[in-house]
């Protein structure tokens, strides 16, 4: 239960960072979630866009991602 908890709150962390920035890339994202590696942090992306919460956007050969407007 508690990674289940761990998985949930690192979501909402990611979803919040993402809220308050148009848009951000996963370095940026692993710099400001303090993520020590990537695994989390991709956990909780790939739930966020399997959610359609968030989008994932190629700009000149860098991935952004941002929350798509309700």
């Amino acid at each position: 239960m508690k990674s289940i908890e761990k998985a949930t709150n690192n979501m909402k962390m990611v979803y919040s960072i993402l809220c308050n920035l148009k848009k951000c890339t996963i370095f940026e994202l692993q710099k400001l979630t303090k993520f020590r590696d990537r695994g989390p942090l991709c956990l909780a992306l790939g739930y966020l866009l399997q959610n359609n919460q968030i989008y994932q956007k190629r700009i000149d050969n860098m991935v952004y991602y941002g929350v798509i407007a309700k």
